[in-house]
């Protein structure tokens, strides 16, 4: 629970000296988001070690929400020395803009788009392009702690 405070906090700090220096842009429609994930289930065991992942590509219940093109949820880092911190993304391609293009996850923790080939970084939680056409950063959702599990919610951009 700590951890997920810790990185509540992180991220809260990032998104403040991401708003002083300009706004970021994303390219990927915002859609609501609501997915809770525990960690006691076999999605939420995924989620365990750092750098396990896990693709939602389906809500799993009438009140589930997952964004435009799904989600894609990493168990990350946060620099040498910090805890466990988890970061959400939409799974829909900045540059496609199709929900039916969806990200994989390569052998370096790195999302992938199938068809324009562009990379995104994922387990520090800044979704940034590093190789590829795509110019736009993948969409972030807000993780939430939540009793045994984390909540993925829609962002405040």
């Amino acid at each position: 629970m700590k951890a997920l405070r810790n990185m509540l906090l992180w991220l809260t700090s990032t998104l403040l000296l991401i708003g002083c220096q300009g706004e970021v842009q994303y390219a990927t429609p915002l859609r609501p988001v609501h997915y809770p994930i525990y960690f006691g289930s076999a999605e939420g065991r995924a989620l365990i070690p750092v750098g396990g992942y896990l693709r939602i590509t389906r809500p799993s219940t009438a009140i589930s929400a997952i964004g435009f093109g799904g989600i894609l949820v990493i168990h990350g880092f946060a620099g040498s020395g910090m805890a466990d911190y988890y970061y959400a993304y939409d799974l829909a391609c900045p540059k496609e803009l199709d929900p039916a293009v969806s990200l994989m996850v390569s052998d370096k923790l790195e999302a992938v788009c199938p068809k324009c080939h562009s990379h995104f970084s994922i387990v520090y939680g800044g979704g940034l392009p590093i190789q590829g056409p795509a110019q736009s950063p993948l969409l972030p959702y807000r993780v939430l702690p939540i009793d045994g599990g984390i909540l993925i919610t829609t962002p405040e951009l």
